[in-house]
């Protein structure tokens, strides 16, 4: 019997051992991560016609400050940060025009204008 007991012990002391030593070397296998797509976003696409005889400059402060002439009977397209802005549009000799104009986002706009 004690032939087998020790066999019995000599065998579960080496696998104690090899139990332990793989314990404390190895790394654990790395977890796949998951990370949901991303939705692209456009900033919004602004198309600003000049419909009068005269150059006009468009400032825009809101999410970002930006100014824009436009010559007369022409358009420019801008790209802005979505959101609200106060606009002011002015040429030689005229009435500035004034407002709020909201951009949302993933959108294209036509805006007119027409100083007297």
């Amino acid at each position: 019997m004690r032939i087998i007991h020790r066999s019995i012990i000599a065998g579960l002391l080496a696998l104690t051992a090899l139990g332990l030593s793989s314990c404390g070397s190895s790394k654990p296998a790395p977890r796949p991560s998951y990370s949901a797509p991303r939705k692209v976003v456009f900033k919004p696409l602004v198309t600003i016609r000049n419909n009068s005889y005269k150059s006009i400059l468009l400032g825009l402060r809101g999410p970002e400050t930006r100014f824009v002439s436009i010559p007369a009977r022409s358009s420019r397209s801008v790209n802005l940060y979505s959101g609200t802005y106060k606009y002011a549009a002015t040429a030689k000799n005229t009435n500035t025009i004034s407002g709020y104009k909201y951009f949302g986002t993933n959108r294209k706009y036509t805006w007119n204008f027409k100083v007297n």
